[in-house]
Formats: C-alpha cells, sequence, structure tokens
C-alpha cells in the first residue's frame, strides 16, 4: 500500500492512510508492518489499530495507526508498506 496521508492524531499517536491495494492481511493490533521510506530505508513498526473504510465510490481507505513509536514527519507521503 502507498501512503498518502500521515497525520497525529491526538491521543492515539501516528496515523498512515492509503487506499487500495488493501493489506487485508493485517488483521489484528500488533501486527508487524515494513515502511519503505526511500529506496534504502526500511523501518520496522508495530500495528496499534487499524480502521478500514468505504468511500462513496467503492475505494477502500486504510488508517493503520502506529501510535507513538514515530512521528509523522519522518514518513513521507509515497512511502511503501508491507506486510511481514
Amino acid at each position: 500500500m502507498e501512503v498518502g496521508d500521515v497525520f497525529e492524531s491526538h491521543g492515539n499517536g501516528t496515523v498512515i492512510v492509503g487506499k487500495e491495494p488493501v493489506l487485508t492481511s493485517i488483521d489484528k493490533i500488533g501486527d508487524d508492518i515494513v515502511l519503505q521510506i526511500s529506496e534504502h530505508e526500511m523501518l520496522n513498526l508495530r500495528v496499534v489499530s487499524v480502521q478500514i473504510s468505504n468511500s462513496p465510490n467503492d475505494n477502500k481507505m486504510v488508517g493503520i495507526c502506529l501510535g507513538n513509536s514515530i512521528n509523522p514527519a519522518d514518513i513521507p507521503i509515497g512511502s511503501t508498506v508491507y506486510v511481514i
């Protein structure tokens, strides 16, 4: 999944948002992901929560909360999320 937005949610920490293809294999708190933020830099992060919603045109949007493990400014838009 490509990161389309990154923000900090008060009380929840950093949230990354993307759209299809949906990472259907992320299904529980504590799942691990790899975030590729550049050609040579990858970060291992733990999922705090996941929210999947449908848009009016039936595209799925995925919000992945990473808690306070990373600062939103450290995640460039366009980074790629992989499930371990």
